[in-house]
């Protein structure tokens, strides 16, 4: 097919910017080849890797592989390799970039040797773009990078580690908290954060002293901290986190519900049954969230009171999930059943599972499960017959949460906030 009639089956906005990558004026030039990246137009990927090899504009060579790496196309890989040695450093940089947002393992070596390059952004964009390669061996090559006197550089190292799941550097950066947290600087706050979330995300037992220092006393970082120590997992933060609840942050205080939810931390559940009645709806839905977690049984008067009368559509389809979480409960089947023609759709979405998980045998919850199968709400009829279809299979243990996909899309609206 001639280059005309390839043209004329693009889109027209697709084919003009191809076009104006032949104009005379380099503005003109780099803007299409930025364009054609926002556009996600695979069909000029041939043309950008022709901008990003040929072009004498060193914008118009900068935006073409940053569009590259937008569009994502895996023949422009070995163009962004050479793109590494361009004169310029901002096409240097660029390529760097798309090279990571691509996972282009092919290019390892080449930004190994980034590392060295003479400019600054671009060593720490090869940085970045070797954490997102997902090859695991070449975290130690990045270890040492935490030593760099610049933070911007030692928080993008953590970042990539963490992106590798390199435990060898886990002792090197709580070392690394726990300077910041001696003395502490406005301008570490951005490699505080970092830290705090690498530590969470690749559950350091060991940190978890140093965390609960940061949360209790570094600001800006202390709702990150309580995150963190939830996602360890360790029990010995429950008292931490509870106490954290009489904080005035509302982050704080989210953070801390939903760490004490992570660690199953019962002790905690009084406490967190008062915010129920919180005037943030946000806690209030992540206490709901929680206290089923917790198999708080003796929460269920008030869950029950939260799913008929609270204000928020939000947190009353929480406070079902909740119910259900609590497993068997045939009393509460007449207070369930009675919310099957609620106004709520999200409401009525939850309630399939929780009515399977109180009495899923009951001729009155197999009724109420029927005419939600027919609700004119699709999603709602949806998650009805995911709980039916659960018919021969058992029932989750009461400690255990409910898989994923089933209701994931409630899920998701529940872990919002």
């Amino acid at each position: 097919m001639e280059p005309q009639e390839i043209t004329q089956t693009l889109s027209p906005n697709v084919a003009a910017r191809i076009k104006h990558l032949k104009s005379q004026n380099p503005r003109q030039r780099s803007q299409a080849a930025r364009e054609l990246g926002e556009l996600g137009a695979k069909a000029g990927v041939a043309e950008l890797i022709e901008a990003l090899d040929e072009d004498v504009n060193t914008y118009v060579r900068s935006a073409a592989a940053e569009s590259l790496g937008r569009i994502g196309a895996p023949e422009a890989i070995f163009s962004l390799m050479d793109a590494l040695h361009d004169p310029s450093s901002f096409v240097r940089r660029a390529a760097a970039i798309s090279l990571g947002q691509m996972r282009a393992k092919e290019a390892q070596v080449a930004l190994i040797q980034a590392l060295d390059d003479s400019n600054f952004y671009v060593r720490r964009a090869a940085i970045n773009a070797i954490g997102k390669l997902g090859i695991a061996d070449l975290g130690p090559l990045l270890i040492p990078y935490l030593e760099n006197c610049d933070p911007r550089i030692q928080r993008t190292t953590v970042t990539a580690l963490r992106r590798l799941q390199t435990r060898e550097a886990l002792p090197r950066m709580t070392e690394m908290l726990e300077a910041c947290q001696r003395n502490p600087a406005p301008r570490d706050l951005p490699l505080v954060k970092a830290l705090v979330i690498a530590l969470g995300e690749m559950q350091t037992a060991t940190a978890i002293p140093t965390l609960i220092k940061v949360m209790q006393g570094y600001v800006g970082a202390r709702s990150l901290a309580a995150a963190a120590l939830g996602q360890i997992g360790d029990p010995v933060a429950g008292p931490v986190l509870t106490h954290a609840l009489q904080d005035k942050s509302p982050s704080l205080q989210l953070a801390a519900l939903k760490g004490l939810g992570q660690l199953r931390y019962r002790p905690a559940a009084p406490v967190i049954r008062g915010f129920l009645t919180d005037p943030d709806p946000r806690l209030r839905r992540m206490a709901a969230r929680t206290l089923g977690q917790l198999q708080d049984r003796e929460a269920t008067p008030w869950l029950l009171q939260v799913a008929k009368e609270d204000p928020s559509p939000l947190v009353r389809p929480a406070a079902i999930a909740a119910l259900g979480e609590l497993g068997r409960n045939p009393d509460i089947i007449p207070d369930l059943i009675a919310l099957v023609d609620d106004t709520n759709a999200y409401l009525r979405a939850a309630l399939p599972t929780a009515l399977k998980a109180v009495d899923g045998t009951s001729p009155e919850v197999q009724q109420a499960l029927k005419r939600l199968r027919q609700d004119p709400v699709e999603h709602v009829a949806a998650a009805a017959q995911r709980a039916c279809n659960l018919e021969n299979h058992p029932i989750a243990p009461p400690e255990m949460e409910e898989p994923e996909a089933s209701g994931s899309w409630l899920r998701r609206l529940l872990r919002r906030g």
